[in-house]
């Protein structure tokens, strides 16, 4: 089933992009170029999703928002903003304004399609661009191993980033188990895994907590962890994990899995060395 799907955007470009792709999809988009048309249209029409740029002529995001939070019609609607700036506080400002979340503009094409419908009702959502399409848009970056021969065990504990990190793995292939919950995580020591993921997302004494216990469990394991840039690092693990923060780019996460994979086989490498010696 399609879901009706409003743009706020005063960029030609970025207009044409996301009616294009949400278009090919099966989704219906709607269009408007500044903050008074969207409101009225998103009165009118009454879309399952908005996504709103942040500044706009004649009524910026932040006006759009309140706009559509004040009427009963348009409050329940969620509004994701589109960021083309980096976030530097996971979203954090935005989702207190009232933004049900926001994307990154940077998202490649075939990966933003995946992270706007994370935020629709499942039966409103389709997946993945119908064969033909992928030439017309930017192929999205891609690690060089086996994706599917690599096990990837992802911790996710940040919600309001709606399994960002969960639909950018699952696109490039990674075979995947996803956990949240500390009693997931031990049941998942019995298994193999080449990678830990975990995404904390913005930090409180919980998520931290199975973070540290994921950490203690894969010791072994390359890691990865997403957590705000000016969120102390987890201390004493060896190697340590890479850090990476939200707005989460798929290259960016890409080049951090295929770095850490390869740093693990090489020290694996130096191991048999030392021992055989």
């Amino acid at each position: 089933m399609a879901a009706r799907v409003l743009i706020i955007e005063d960029n030609q470009a970025n207009m044409d992009l996301l009616v294009y792709l949400l278009d090919a999809v099966g989704h219906q988009p709607l269009s408007a170029f500044d903050g008074e048309e969207g409101v009225a249209l998103a009165q009118s029409e009454r879309p399952d999703l908005i996504v709103c740029d942040l500044h706009l002529p004649k009524l910026d995001g932040y006006g759009v928002l309140q706009a559509l939070r004040g009427q009963p019609a348009t409050r329940g609607i969620p509004v994701v903003a589109a960021s083309a700036l980096p976030v530097n506080d996971n979203g954090a400002a935005l989702r207190r304004a009232g933004f049900t979340g926001c994307v990154p503009k940077s998202l490649e094409p075939d990966v933003l399609v995946p992270a706007l419908e994370a935020y629709l009702p499942p039966a409103l959502r389709i997946g993945r661009l119908p064969a033909g399409h992928e030439e017309n848009v930017a192929a999205p970056a891609a690690p060089t191993s086996d994706h599917a021969a690599i096990h990837i065990l992802l911790l996710d504990a940040a919600p309001e980033y709606a399994g960002l990190s969960r639909s950018l793995l699952s696109h490039f292939g990674y075979r995947l188990t996803v956990v949240s919950e500390a009693a997931q995580i031990a049941a998942c020591t019995v298994e193999h895994f080449d990678l830990l993921l975990c995404d904390i997302g913005l930090p409180d004494a919980g998520r931290q907590a199975l973070v540290a216990q994921a950490l203690r469990s894969f010791a072994q394991l390359p890691a990865i962890l997403i957590q705000p840039d000016d969120a102390a690092p987890p201390a004493g693990r060896i190697p340590p994990p890479r850090l990476l923060s939200h707005p989460l780019e798929p290259a960016q996460l890409a080049a951090a899995i295929d770095a850490q994979l390869t740093a693990a086989q090489s020290d694996a490498s130096d191991m048999m060395d030392i021992s055989s010696s």
